[in-house]
């Protein structure tokens, strides 16, 4: 008994890390490794609160908010545009119907691969989208789509309201307002606005048999700034990605200020190299505020739930976990 509680001090100055020790004191359980390129460790639990752990890098997701992107910006060096058309594209075929691919994670596309994307792209543009004999562009869940009665086709859907005007309506896979129209950039959830992550698609991450999905609530902190933030699982990206935040989440643990005038390249500079993630699988916001929430109502929810949770004194041992 005297040798455990001398580890139990050790541990909690940092001078020990047991994992089998540290899970314990955390009452987290491994439950999956990721396909992403680091493999990342998913942990679960039910002590207190029902959630779930992991630490990763975290990437600045556009999405949502209405400078994303620009027809006449696909490389999003013209200062228009926060991210390159390139990111959008999750299917492409060339004016034969063959399929152009370097693998489905954007992340993926550079060089000669990239240049292709982006002629491609501005070939569909070029022609209004005509898939008669030029190339195809495939959007699913990031640019909506309409149809054109006197075109006779779909088209993407373009924002009408200044000052974004002329500006692709850019989705999210939640809707802070479903009640508006799928060509209505008020739908989505803003990056600027909101601190969000984007969950992995085709993951099953579980907690007490419940499975985290859109609108639950997350807790990040950054390590290198030791920034705490509330957010929500706010977006959905590729299967072997994982570790992403909106603009608003990204700056905020930076503490780089946003004046939503960047261009590509000063918001990709919010990246962050560590950040810790807590998943609330069971506390979705939308049920807690009646649907429509604001950040002020994340921020409210969240801290109760980190608290509830065991809040830093417990995140400081899940930290021996990474």
């Amino acid at each position: 008994m005297k040798r455990l509680r001398a580890t139990v001090v050790l541990l909690q100055l940092g001078l020990y890390s047991s994992p089998a020790l540290t899970a314990d004191l955390c009452n987290m359980t491994q439950i999956d490794t990721h396909r992403d390129d680091q493999h990342t460790k998913i942990y679960a639990s039910t002590h207190k609160v029902r959630s779930l752990y992991y630490a990763a890098d975290m990437a600045v997701n556009t999405d949502g908010t209405p400078r994303s992107y620009h027809p006449d910006d696909p490389t999003a060096k013209k200062g228009l545009a926060f991210n390159n058309i390139a990111n959008a594209i999750n299917r492409l075929y060339d004016a034969k119907g063959v399929r152009i691919t370097c693998g489905d994670d954007p992340k993926d596309r550079h060089g000669a691969c990239y240049e292709t994307f982006i002629t491609s792209f501005e070939d569909a543009r070029d022609s209004n989208y005509n898939p008669s004999g030029h190339a195809v562009i495939k959007t699913r869940d990031i640019i909506p789509w309409r149809h054109d009665a006197a075109l006779g086709r779909v088209i993407p859907c373009l924002n009408t309201i200044k000052p974004f005007a002329g500006y692709f309506i850019s989705q999210t896979s939640i809707s802070v307002d479903p009640a508006k129209d799928a060509c209505d950039q008020g739908r989505y959830l803003d990056s600027l606005t909101y601190r969000a992550v984007v969950l992995p698609l085709k993951v099953d991450w579980r907690a007490g048999g419940i499975k985290t999905d859109d609108g639950d609530l997350v807790i990040v902190r950054d390590v290198e700034s030791g920034r705490i933030a509330f957010a929500i699982n706010g977006d959905r990206g590729p299967p072997e990605g994982i570790g992403e935040g909106t603009i608003a989440l990204t700056s905020y643990l930076s503490g780089i200020k946003v004046a939503g005038t960047e261009t590509y390249d000063e918001i990709k500079k919010l990246h962050r190299g560590r950040v810790q993630y807590i998943t609330f699988p069971a506390d979705d916001i939308r049920p807690k505020t009646g649907g429509k929430f604001t950040q002020d109502d994340i921020d409210r929810e969240g801290a109760k739930l980190f608290k509830d949770w065991g809040g830093e004194e417990r995140l400081n041992v899940c930290a021996k976990l990474d």
